[in-house]
């Protein structure tokens, strides 16, 4: 019987190959008719195993999609400028005054000190005399009792420009602090009211042996008197002898008064002398603190106007280093307020490391030891690679709505790629921080889960 129906199947797709529009031939009743088995089976039932393995497919990667966003993760991250740079970074040597490059003390790429002076700005003052006057004015020594400069100091000629104002103050009171020194009334007067004071003190002193003397002569008249008396009350001599006697003690000993008077007055002079000497001292230690007071506010303010004037006019080095130009300078070259000049490059710079300025979004996910992937500008990321970093510290203030980063540079200048970059004391970029890994699943969820609490909420 099977096999029957099978040769009636294969006969009849024969002979549907011989007429292969016959199926699609309108019958007689307006009806399709379909001629094949085969195609009535796929059109009516399809086969069960196509739907299963179609279905198991679609499951399967749905559930792989599903699984895949517990496990994969996309980085959130903080983007923010960066500047690659040292521990001891170059510094740059700003221009604060508008005009022309008068002096060019230096070339690009060369060894400098500190303190050397790399450029100077047109102004009117010539720098050598500033100099000079700098020189001297640190050789001088303003004491309380003295007073010392340099030989040259007060009598060269200088062009100072706008400090000739300031030195010609510092001058005037340099000269009335010799006057005060040289010429003071008040020291007159009281070398005058010394010698007072050493007279009467020698007066004194030959009062003193005057009223020994006396009080001598007045026992000496006193035991004569009472010896008079004795004989008078015996009736031996008469009565105007023992009041000679008696006359002649009193008068000794009004003497003896009067000297002890003389004595004491002397006294009071030279009390008086020392109180007016006190006073001279006193007069005259507030007048030299005036005058010395004055001078001294003079140095410091034409040392002040010296230094200001050097940090506006002049490019001095701060450090030991390397200059770099920014740009092709030369002498008379035209610089405006503002400008980069030139920077130094110290040659201790110490450690690499990287300064993040980030704004406050955000600021709240850095952590210290977060990842860091740093762009440079330059070097295309694509060809070169990025730098590797980790947070070393940040800013508990923000700045300007801007915290401060620090990023430390395990691998220094390699890059991912392999690739070294070249270091000139400074590179800018873009840096990356990486700040959480979190899931597909849960970056997914995590809005579902806002949106339920805030419906659960209200």
């Amino acid at each position: 019987m099977t096999e029957n129906k099978l040769n009636n199947r294969q006969a009849d797709s024969s002979r549907a190959r011989r007429i292969p529009y016959a199926a699609n031939q309108p019958s007689s009743s307006g009806e399709l008719e379909l001629r094949s088995e085969e195609m009535h089976d796929i059109l009516t039932r399809p086969p069960h195993i196509l739907v299963r393995s179609g279905i198991s497919v679609i499951c399967g990667v749905i559930v792989l999609l599903i699984v895949g966003s517990f496990f994969f993760k996309y980085p959130d991250m903080v983007v923010g400028e960066i500047v690659v740079t040292t521990e001891n970074p170059p510094v740059w040597m700003v221009a604060k005054a508008s005009g022309r490059i008068k002096e060019l003390n230096c070339t690009d790429k060369g060894e400098v000190k500190r303190g050397q002076m790399l450029a100077v700005i047109e102004n009117p003052a010539f720098t050598d005399d500033v100099d000079r006057l700098k020189t001297g004015l640190t050789q001088c020594l303003i004491t309380d009792s003295s007073l010392i400069f340099p030989p040259a100091l007060l009598t060269s000629n200088y062009e100072l420009g706008n400090l000739q104002n300031t030195f010609s103050s510092f001058l005037r009171t340099t000269t009335n602090y010799e006057n005060f020194l040289s010429y003071n009334s008040t020291s007159k007067e009281k070398e005058a009211l010394q010698l007072q004071i050493n007279g009467h003190k020698h007066y004194s002193s030959a009062l003193k042996k005057q009223l020994e003397l006396k009080e001598e002569e007045l026992s000496i008249a006193r035991m004569a008197y009472e010896r008079e008396k004795r004989l008078y009350e015996k009736k031996i001599i008469s009565e105007a002898e023992m009041e000679a006697a008696e006359n002649t003690f009193l008068n000794i000993r009004l003497s003896l008064q009067q000297l002890q008077t003389s004595m004491a007055s002397n006294e009071i002079e030279h009390g008086q002398l020392i109180e007016s000497v006190s006073k001279l001292d006193v007069q005259y230690m507030r007048e030299k603190n005036s005058v010395l007071s004055e001078l001294r506010t003079a140095y410091g303010e034409l040392l002040s106007a010296i230094e200001s004037w050097e940090q506006t006019y002049l490019l001095i080095s701060p450090l030991d280093g390397t200059v770099t130009f920014n740009s092709f300078w030369k002498s008379n070259q035209f610089v405006t307020a503002g400008d980069k000049v030139l920077a130094v490059v110290p040659h201790h710079s110490g450690e690499i490391i990287g300064r993040i300025q980030s704004s406050s979004s955000g600021s709240g996910k850095i952590k210290s030891g977060q990842r860091v992937n740093i762009k440079v500008q330059g070097y295309p990321y694509m060809e070169y690679g990025t730098l590797q970093g980790r947070v070393r510290t940040i800013s508990l203030i923000p700045n300007e709505n801007n915290y401060s980063i620090e990023v430390e540079l395990p691998q220094g200048l390699k890059t991912g790629t392999g690739k070294v970059l070249d270091f000139t004391g400074e590179l800018n970029g873009q840096a990356e921080i990486i700040t959480d890994d979190r899931s597909l699943f849960s970056r997914i969820f995590s809005p579902l889960q806002y949106l339920m609490s805030n419906h659960v909420g209200k």
